[in-house]
């Protein structure tokens, strides 16, 4: 498996290559600047020397004569020194380099011109050699190795000073890491800021992270709110269907067996729709796609006639009172568990009197005669059907209100969104 790189490793592997590349640019480029000022100067030097050369050569029978103080002038390629080799790519009135093969150990270019000499066409050769600017040349090597060395300082200095910033930068996410591999697989608390994180992208790495964790520790509340949810509202229809049908053996009754038969019916009903609801509020769900509907006053009078038996000996009536209309994203198993739950806390908290529910545009409120808020322990805390409904508000946005009434009893309100 391929080791993985640390940012400093990777800082100091990119920061060489850039390095090397500037100095091998710097010396190709310098390389290449002396050649052509050598060769401009050539260039000049000879074309002043061969106007020299042919003035020299008017009206005499010479073959060769100096040009002071750097160039040599012969006529016809037939004389000249046999160590001299020509490019074969020579032109005329343009300097070049000797061939390798030359007898000389110096740099020396060689010029082609045409001239009329006597009244004939002769080729003219200028050897030139310049022992100053191989002087020189060689001084500006020099200085530039010095400027080599001064640049490779400053590289030097250069790469300590981003080491340190890249240090600096990656120092933070070092112990942020350190930190998230020393934490148990069960701890989702908050994590907190690493020493030195003194960049925009470490606070955002930690906030998403931390937001990372809030949904795992909602996931886990929502999977922990379903199990403790299931095995308490579960267990009412499940007794209902085992009495029920232990019930059934004792009687034969047409009459018996179909109010069994109802209780089972009703039962089940119940258990579907609570399972449907559950398992909802351990989903994410894009609201967005949800469709809305109108709850009809039916849908209401069927949740009241659901929960008619928790009314058993008490003087207690329950209404609907339909004021608006409502429109709302929940399911109907949702909508029945809500307001049944709301529902069943009101009756369970009302020995007398009456427990209405109230339908306005977007709201639903169970409002009824009992005991209020402070009548039972725990204030709010009526059980878990309560906390079922807060749920469901959460997931749908919904706004929840529990409160006393002015006279007696108390108000459970649900404000559905617009």
């Amino acid at each position: 498996m391929k080791r993985t790189k640390t940012a400093k490793q990777l800082t100091f592997t990119y920061f060489s290559i850039v390095a090397f590349a500037i100095i091998a640019f710097h010396f190709s480029m310098f390389e290449s600047l002396i050649e052509d000022i050598e060769m401009i100067y050539a260039e000049n030097r000879m074309l002043k020397d061969k106007d020299t050369a042919i003035r020299l050569l008017e009206g005499s029978d010479l073959t060769h004569v100096s040009v002071p103080p750097f160039s040599e002038a012969y006529v016809g390629k037939e004389n000249l020194p046999s160590g001299i080799i020509l490019d074969s790519s020579m032109t005329d009135n343009k300097p070049f380099e000797l061939d390798e093969g030359s007898d000389t150990y110096f740099e020396m270019f060689a010029m082609r011109s045409k001239f009329i000499l006597n009244g004939e066409q002769k080729d003219l050769y200028l050897i030139h050699y310049d022992e100053i600017y191989e002087i020189s040349e060689e001084q500006m090597f020099e200085t530039q190795s010095t400027q080599l060395l001064l640049s490779l300082l400053l590289l030097a200095v250069s790469l300590w000073v981003v080491m340190r910033i890249s240090d600096r930068l990656t120092k933070p996410l070092a112990r942020l890491s350190a930190s998230l591999g020393e934490r148990s697989p069960t701890n989702i608390s908050a994590i907190e800021l690493p020493e030195g994180a003194a960049t925009r992208e470490i606070h955002q790495l930690v906030e998403r992270l931390n937001s990372y964790q809030d949904q795992i520790s909602a996931l886990i509340e929502r999977e922990r709110a379903f199990n403790r949810y299931a095995s308490h509202e579960l267990r009412t229809p499940l007794m209902v269907m085992k009495g029920a049908v232990t019930l059934l053996g004792k009687s034969d009754s047409k009459v018996f067996l179909e109010r069994q038969r109802l209780r089972m019916n009703q039962a089940c009903q119940e258990m579907e729709d609570y399972i449907t609801t559950l398992l909802s509020l351990t989903r994410d769900e894009d609201l967005s796609l949800t469709p809305n509907r109108t709850v009809e006053v039916s849908e209401l009078e069927s949740i009241c006639q659901a929960h008619s038996g928790y009314l058993a000996g008490k003087s207690v009536s329950v209404n609907v009172v339909y004021d608006g209309h409502m429109i709302t994203k929940l399911p109907i198993p949702t909508l029945h568990i809500l307001v049944g739950n709301l529902l069943k806390n009101a009756l369970s908290c009302t020995d007398e009197g009456s427990v209405n529910i109230v339908v306005s545009d977007n709201t639903i409120s169970v409002v009824d005669t009992g005991c209020g808020l402070s009548g039972k322990p725990g204030g709010e805390s009526y059980g878990l059907g309560l906390m079922i409904v807060r749920d469901i508000c959460e997931k749908y946005r919904c706004e929840f209100i529990l409160s006393d009434n002015d006279g007696a009893g108390c108000t459970s309100k649900v404000v559905f969104p617009v």
